[in-house]
């Protein structure tokens, strides 16, 4: 990277939405940093010349706290440029557009080529960069974690009745294993000691190609130095027998908990959802994982309110919450996506049912997790830890239990350490580092 004497600009990258989201966000940083930028806080004594907003797009709610979040960037930060992008952009351009102060748009394919072309423009930085899906192209740093977000797979082909992001991300493809792995090792030697690996629907990882999640969990658990690999999101059909065995023969590095969206415990709801199996099917799934996988823990999202959902569908759902007792439940009430064939159902309930409804879940998956979480207590699990030269750690347990603990000696951030958890307080575990 060549010096032009001048001030070099500075980048705030804001992110809504999820881990795909994130891992696009720090790839534009990185891509950036590469060209001269310098990381920017949300503040006036380090005022960004950049603003990037990465958007989400999952509810109408999403759509809301994003134009939000925009407008509020640009009034503290009138003299930055600002650009939009993510999957609400992606959506509906012209909404963002519309929005004054914002000067450009721009498509989640053409992220790359926009850092680009923007930092020949500005006349910042002369070093090539590899594509993403190029061999050693992908991210080997992420500010501010003791986790690194790994995307393997992008794009969706199921066909959800409620879901507008296959329109948002486009078709199912995936990166090579040689590429993942290659991202892998060099996060590692950066002194990450976790790995997370994410995707839109990331048991399409594969699709049509010779190689699946299993192959490239085989060859990521012979990775030296890797501590922990926690996988993000799986869909319920795509957590298989070969996958949770692979699982079971590898509890370390592999984590056991998985995210399986169950979005209801009613199978008339799941049918007009089109989503692909049955609430008996998702539970015999969990029942199977944790007969193999000792303190095997599963988080969910569930949404409420969905076109016809009746009184005995929404006991069903709450019925299920405790059957598979989630230590995490995601409540979502039901958004109308435009384009969705949702949006044209019949039986539409009202916002109040809706919201009444959401807190109905909430206080029943509450219960259930704070059950969950005090069956652990006089337990000693591994917690990576999240703070800096502190004897007061905090994070997550490898099911990803979040813990706070008191240790004798001090500890730098990315050290694991086993701690004995004693009690629970506002559903985090307290604990005592051996």
């Amino acid at each position: 990277m060549h010096d032009t004497g001048e001030k070099r600009p500075r980048v705030l990258i804001q992110t809504l939405g999820c881990k795909v989201n994130q891992y696009d966000s720090e790839r534009l940083r990185t891509l950036l940093l590469q060209r001269g930028y310098l990381s920017a806080r949300d503040s006036d004594e380090d005022a960004p010349d950049l603003i990037i907003v990465n958007t989400c797009s999952v509810t109408s709610e999403s759509d809301r706290k994003g134009r939000q979040l925009i407008r509020k960037l640009i009034r503290h930060h009138p003299q930055a440029r600002v650009m939009v992008t993510g999957c609400y952009a992606q959506r509906k351009p012209g909404e963002i557009e519309n929005i004054s102060g914002v000067d450009e748009v721009v498509p989640i394919e053409a992220q790359e080529q926009w850092a680009e072309r923007l930092a020949e423009i500005l006349g910042w930085g002369c070093k090539d960069q590899d594509a993403l899906w190029d061999l050693g192209g992908g991210i080997d740093i992420f500010e501010e974690h003791t986790r690194a977000f790994v995307k393997i797979q992008d794009g969706c082909e199921l066909k959800c009745t409620f879901c507008s992001i296959p329109a948002s991300r486009g078709r199912a493809r995936s990166r090579s294993i040689p590429e993942v792995l290659a991202e892998c090792r060099n996060l590692i030697r950066r002194g990450y000691p976790e790995i997370v690996l994410c995707g839109v629907c990331l048991g399409h990882f594969g699709k049509g190609q010779d190689f699946d999640l299993a192959d490239l969990l085989r060859e990521m658990i012979e990775l030296d130095g890797i501590r922990r690999i926690r996988i993000s999101s799986l869909e319920p059909q795509d957590v298989t027998d070969p996958l949770l065995d692979m699982m079971a023969g590898a509890s370390e590095p592999l984590c056991p908990h998985l995210h399986l969206p169950l979005q209801s415990g009613s199978n008339a709801v799941l049918r007009r959802m089109k989503r692909p199996y049955t609430f008996d099917f998702f539970l015999e799934r969990i029942e199977r994982a944790r007969k193999l996988l000792p303190h095997f823990e599963i988080s969910t999202d569930i949404m409420v309110g969905f076109p016809g959902e009746t009184d005995a569908d929404f006991e069903q759902t709450l019925q299920s919450v405790a059957l598979c007792r989630f230590s995490k439940v995601h409540a979502f009430r039901f958004s109308v996506r435009e384009e969705t064939p949702a949006a044209r159902m019949k039986g539409h309930l009202s916002p109040q049912e809706i919201e009444a409804r959401r807190q109905a879940l909430d206080t029943v998956a509450l219960e259930i997790a704070q059950q969950v979480k005090q069956a652990y207590i006089g337990i000693t699990l591994p917690v990576l830890n999240e703070t800096a030269e502190s004897q007061n750690g905090t994070g997550f347990t490898p099911n990803y239990l979040r813990a706070d603990f008191r240790s004798p000696r001090p500890l730098a951030r990315g050290d694991v350490v086993p701690v004995r958890f004693t009690s629970l307080e506002k559903g985090r575990l307290q604990g005592i580092a051996d």
